[in-house]
Order: structure tokens, then C-alpha cells, then sequence
């Protein structure tokens, strides 16, 4: 899986705005019905993503909040953000496009989008049975 990075986040993080340490990070799933394209320069908020984009909803689905780490690589002169692999059980809600990372704050029109994490494995169909999205082992997100 890979991750791209919206552009309002690159400033949040460097003003102060988001504290991957401690703000509550979640994740949410696009469904492949509406074909979402992240557009990184104006895409500030979760809302502006659901008004062009299907949030999966369905038996199994809900909104998860990532138990997120942050450490640093020196070996291979990075920051890392990793989180937990996301599992739902008996997901049968529809066909995972994508998972949209963003920190709540207290709506979706306040809350800013992260980034945009995307597999091979997409588009997955759901059919009932348990989904578990691996993060990559990686990280979730690399700065370097």
C-alpha cells in the first residue's frame, strides 16, 4: 500500500496543526462506486472528499481509529508513522477503492484529510466475510 499525502496536511504538520501523537487519527473507506482521484491541492477536509466520493456503509462497516506510533529510522534517515492493520468483521458493504486517513477534530467539515492509502489488492470486493487492510510494513506514512 502507499500513501498520498494531501498537500493542507504538509502544512498542519509543520505549523503545529496535527500532533500525530496525540490527536486522534481515523480512517474511513471509499467505496468504488463514484472512482475517487485524491486531488492533494484542494481536498482540505473529510467533507470535501465524501461530496465527490462514496463512503462504504454497510453490515460490518464503520469508521476506525488508528492506533498510530511515530518513530524514528535513522538507518534509512526517515520519520515513521505506522498504525495497526484495520479489520472488520463480516464487511459486506460494497468494493474498497481506497481508505482516506484524516484527524478528527469534531465534524467532517473540520476534520483535515491526512492522506489517501491505496493496495493493489484494490479494488476489493466485500462479501460478507472478515476484511483486514495491512498497513505496509513500512509505515504508514514515511517523511525523509
Amino acid at each position: 500500500m502507499a500513501t498520498t499525502l494531501y498537500n493542507n496536511f504538509k502544512t498542519l504538520l509543520l505549523n503545529g496543526g496535527v500532533d500525530l501523537d496525540t490527536d486522534t487519527i481515523r480512517a474511513l473507506i471509499i467505496d468504488d462506486s463514484a472512482a475517487y482521484t485524491p486531488d492533494i491541492d484542494t481536498h482540505i477536509y473529510v467533507d470535501d472528499v465524501t461530496a465527490v466520493a462514496n463512503e462504504m456503509s454497510g453490515t460490518g462497516y464503520t469508521r476506525k481509529t488508528l492506533n498510530v506510533s511515530v518513530s524514528t529510522d535513522n538507518t534509512n534517515d526517515q520519520g515513521v508513522v505506522d498504525a495497526d492493520d484495520l479489520s472488520y468483521t463480516g464487511l459486506d458493504a460494497g468494493t474498497i477503492q481506497g481508505v482516506l486517513i484524516y484527524k478528527e477534530v469534531t465534524t467532517d467539515s473540520d476534520s483535515p484529510v491526512v492522506g489517501w492509502y491505496e493496495s493493489a489488492d484494490f479494488p476489493l470486493p466485500t462479501n460478507g466475510g472478515d476484511v483486514t487492510l495491512t498497513i505496509n510494513a513500512s509505515g504508514l506514512l514515511t517523511l525523509g
